[in-house]
């Protein structure tokens, strides 16, 4: 067994985890968007458009955290131990991603103010009722009535793709074309990630990688003899193969499956 290092790993099977998870998350974010569309286009617009709205703000909020994690911004714990050893993984992936896929500090992603106001909207709501103001009798009737703080809302501007959420707003428009150049860079990066269902990406991401050594391109350790890694090189090339074509054959039923439908010989017959 090969011993951990100490220092965050980022190989190729690690980068392959990541992307299919992000690519699944815009993927999903990019499914709730379509549906705000469509209920937004009713008339009069479906009140139940927060339904996806919420489901979109959830997953770019997830794209936004695996690009950007949380805490990471202040800094390196200075105590030693296991502390230490989560900031500098997640300080590394989130370094990483953004490289990789070309995210800048300016991208919409990472912007979770709005997706922050709408989940924390009841302490929104305790400041607001909080500093609202109880008007006496006396202030009725000599008309010196206090200043009103305008309520928190929740609100979609159907024309300029506006989402505004206790002051804090988002541009749909702005950030669905940032998720689909993301998610290009993605798919072109990591083709695992193209397969049609997104859970099953990730599921064959998760695979243990291959030995790099069993591979045939693996370079020899030894220059001066004709062997890969004092492995025979036929064996290494059958399991090689066997690896490949298990994969393979996992997505080619899995999308059969998919793409049928014929409820099987044990299914109840229609009544």
């Amino acid at each position: 067994m090969v011993a951990m290092s100490e220092k965050p790993i980022w190989d190729e099977w690690t980068q392959r985890i990541y992307l299919t998870w992000l690519v699944r998350d815009m993927r999903y974010a990019q499914v709730a968007l379509l549906e705000i569309r469509v209920r937004a286009g009713q008339t009069p617009p479906d009140p139940l458009i927060w339904i996806p709205l919420e489901t979109f703000l959830m997953f770019t909020a997830k794209v936004s955290k695996m690009l950007k994690p949380i805490g990471v911004d202040k800094g390196r714990p200075k105590n030693a131990g296991p502390a230490q050893d989560v900031y500098d993984r997640r300080k590394l992936r989130g370094e990483q991603l953004r490289a990789i896929l070309e995210v800048d500090d300016a991208s919409p992603v990472l912007d979770r103010k709005v997706r922050d106001a709408s989940e924390h909207f009841d302490e929104r709501l305790d400041a607001w009722t909080g500093e609202y103001p109880r008007v006496t009798a006396e202030e009725m009737e000599t008309g010196d009535l206090p200043t009103f703080p305008a309520p928190p809302m929740r609100r979609v501007d159907h024309g300029s793709w506006i989402v505004e959420v206790a002051g804090e707003t988002l541009n749909l428009e702005v950030i669905e074309v940032e998720l689909r150049r993301m998610l290009a860079r993605a798919m072109a990066l990591e083709p695992l990630s193209t397969v049609e269902d997104p859970v099953l990406a990730t599921l064959l991401a998760g695979l243990p990688p291959f030995p790099a050594e069993l591979q045939l391109h693996a370079p020899t350790r030894r220059s001066d003899e004709d062997v890969r890694s004092g492995i025979d090189r036929q064996a290494a090339a059958g399991g090689q193969k066997d690896f490949d074509e298990t994969i393979a054959r996992a997505i080619d039923f899995l999308t059969t499956a998919e793409g049928t439908d014929d409820p099987g010989p044990d299914a109840p017959e229609a009544g």
